[in-house]
């Protein structure tokens, strides 16, 4: 099989940003900014394989608004996420949420999508008939499994952001997760109908034909997110953590439960995805 020069140069992007999120994992000190301007990048030049300039603006517009609508609302009222707010530790904020979360739903959001395609075995570049559903409901698991990782970790422990009551699940009340999957299934529904509604429009011609390598593509930034989420548990940080409710937390046992569900959650899914790229091929 033929590399070409487009995928060959993604692939170096790719390894770029996996070895940024090796590093930081292994210093012990994330840079979630740099992270996802890499994150960002690697999704356009793989995004812009498969679907037009159009339709790859419209999938940044509608999770750029929806996750912005939810998060402000959310510090506001309560709803979907529960009581929370934002610190000044992630930089400037777009009314009350921090411009970097947009783009980190969109990064992490897009890969979700690729892969709930991979475990579907949707090949084809647009989800067509009950995939048109499918794929934005198995598509938001994926994507939570990500907070499931992230939220003790930037929340409790990094204080990026604030829950005012705590919660069960090291600081984090349930309601999150609730909230976290009402906020993706919308980003995701909308862009499927969206797809739906443009048809092959929506598309480059050459989309149903790309290989194996595409797919793989884009189950590795997903596991350098997971490196990135899991390194309180590689450096072994120990201490203490009091969230806004009184609740102590121990820094070790939230490292080792982080490693724990993300191996049986973003690591898994990620090992099912490759193998079953690797099988379709063998078919």
């Amino acid at each position: 099989m033929r590399t070409d020069r487009r995928t060959t140069i993604l692939w170096w992007v790719i390894a770029a940003q996996l070895l940024l999120a090796v590093g930081t994992t292994l210093a012990g000190w994330p840079q979630p900014i740099l992270n996802v301007v890499l994150l960002v990048v690697v999704v356009a030049m793989h995004a812009l394989r498969r679907y037009t300039l159009m339709s790859f603006a419209v999938f940044a517009a509608i999770t750029f608004v929806v996750s912005n609508v939810y998060e402000n609302l959310s510090i506001l009222t309560g709803f979907p996420f529960g009581d929370y707010y934002y610190s000044d530790n992630l930089g400037l904020k777009l009314f009350l949420v921090p411009l970097v979360i947009a783009p980190a739903y969109f990064a992490t959001g897009y890969f979700s999508w690729q892969i709930a395609h991979i475990l579907l075995g949707v090949t084809g570049a647009r989800p067509r008939g009950r995939d048109v559903f499918l794929v934005p409901l198995i598509a938001s698991f994926v994507m939570v499994m990500w907070d499931l990782i992230m939220d003790p970790n930037a929340a409790t422990a990094g204080g990026s952001w604030i829950w005012e009551d705590g919660g069960g699940y090291f600081g984090v009340p349930l309601v999150n997760f609730a909230g976290w999957f009402l906020c993706v299934y919308t980003i995701f529904q909308l862009f499927a109908l969206y797809l739906a509604r443009r048809g092959p429009a929506a598309i480059r011609p050459e989309a149903d034909g790309l290989g194996d390598a595409y797919r793989y593509q884009a189950i590795v930034p997903y596991v350098s997110v997971a490196l990135v989420l899991t390194s309180r548990f590689l450096t072994r940080e120990d201490g203490v953590v009091t969230d806004p409710a009184g609740q102590q937390w121990q820094l070790a046992d939230l490292g080792e439960t982080t490693m724990l569900v993300s191996v049986f959650t973003m690591y898994f899914v990620a090992l099912l995805s490759a193998l079953l790229v690797s099988r379709t091929r063998a078919i």
